[in-house]
């Protein structure tokens, strides 16, 4: 029986060696995601920016057979926007770095979540500043930041909401 115990643990542990090393690579992905996009000039990224827009407009001009002056909606909507992108790549960062922090028996999750998040937030902004046409902001830290406060708080409603209808 002390065989098949430990040859259980042996397995949980590659079980668990295995979940960090995803966490790792997918954060790690991630993380090069979020800096190959900061890595674009202004020109290319707000082009990138404003084909989106340009795209969306047209596909509702086709659905819904209304004529839109593309370009004022495009002049419109292009900051929100990229805030909004801003938001969701780090929405999506404290994810997964909060899965990854999880692999480990550590206290106070979220803080170094919200820490981990908040510091590439950062070294994102100053590498921008070696960027062609790009700047820093600390804006851009703050929307950043909340955008991995914002998927953490949600995991955590979303876990409350899953344990309570269990409890029942």
């Amino acid at each position: 029986m002390y065989f098949w115990v430990e040859t259980q643990n042996k397995r949980g542990d590659d079980i668990v060696k295995s979940k960090k090393l995803f966490y790792v690579l997918i954060a790690f992905i991630w993380m090069i995601t979020i800096f190959s996009f900061s890595n674009k000039n202004s020109t290319t990224s707000n082009n990138t920016s404003k084909k989106l827009i340009y795209n969306v407009v047209s596909l509702y001009e086709n659905i819904s057979g209304h004529n839109i002056d593309k370009n004022k909606v495009i002049n419109k909507l292009n900051y929100p926007i990229r805030k909004l992108a801003h938001f969701s790549l780090y929405f999506l960062l404290g994810i997964i770095i909060y899965q990854l922090v999880n692999c480990f028996n550590v206290k106070h999750k979220f803080l170094i979540t919200i820490l981990i998040c908040f510091l590439y937030a950062t070294g994102d902004e100053v590498h921008q500043l070696f960027v062609a046409g790009r700047s820093s902001r600390i804006l851009d830290v703050f929307i950043d930041t909340s955008g991995s406060i914002s998927s953490l708080i949600i995991m955590q409603l979303l876990n409350d909401f899953y344990n309570s209808l269990h409890r029942s």
